[in-house]
């Protein structure tokens, strides 16, 4: 897996039972490389599919663990977690129906009074990375269902982190949410300030974009503003 192009990791990884790797991908989302960390990530969507085309109570199961690696009480960092939760859902619709409100939910900041409180908002920026990763991944497969939950919302919410890549990673997803912000009646003003502000930086992000790994910049988002 470290060495082969995506679609090759994807084509061996689909030579085993699902049910025997998932275990093996979770645990490689804390790999030190990056290209194996999104390698996993992508092949995860993949094996989680096959579980629920097969069985849909073994899939909730897996989506299930991801809920508990994403909760404080479990004590861990769940690096790669939320990326993960979003390609099972990005490739299973039953399981985008099931869990989409939650998953949108790890970045409903309750400080906001225009929300209801959620208890399991995620406060640290290298968790926020990866949900926000993964609603511009989602959106890749149904804008719609993202919009109702008010998803551009909170991502825009965020284009102004503290933290670069929650930044980045917010532009990019509202980028796939829609170039045309003004159908969100959301202010570009700050977007175009926080693209320039990156570009002139010169930041770039080695990330999956839903074809393949690669690094990305601010000059690669395309908005109308």
């Amino acid at each position: 897996m470290e060495e082969a192009p995506l679609f090759k990791a994807l084509e061996t990884i689909n030579l085993f039972p699902p049910s025997k790797v998932v275990s093996f991908l979770i645990g490689a989302f804390l790999h030190k490389d990056e290209r194996v960390r999104w390698k996993a990530i992508a092949c995860f969507g993949v094996v989680v599919k096959k579980i629920a085309d097969q069985d849909i109570e073994k899939a909730r199961v897996v989506i299930r663990r991801l809920m508990w690696m994403l909760n404080e009480e479990s004590g861990s960092m769940a690096w790669g977690v939320p990326e993960g939760f979003a390609e099972a859902m990005f490739y299973s619709e039953v399981l985008r129906k099931e869990y989409l409100s939650i998953y949108v939910s790890y970045i409903w900041d309750p400080k906001d009074e225009r929300k209801y409180k959620a208890d399991n908002y995620l406060e640290f920026p290298p968790a926020q990375r990866g949900v926000i990763w993964g609603i511009g991944r989602l959106a890749q497969a149904k804008t719609e269902d993202l919009i109702e939950r008010k998803a551009h919302v909170y991502v825009y919410d965020h284009i102004f982190s503290t933290d670069k890549i929650v930044s980045f990673l917010s532009l990019w997803s509202l980028s796939q949410l829609s170039p045309d912000l003004s159908i969100f009646n959301l202010d570009p003003a700050p977007v175009k300030q926080r693209l320039e502000e990156l570009k002139k930086e010169g930041f770039q992000l080695l990330m999956f974009d839903g074809q393949d790994i690669r690094y990305k910049g601010s000059e690669s988002l395309v908005f109308r503003l």
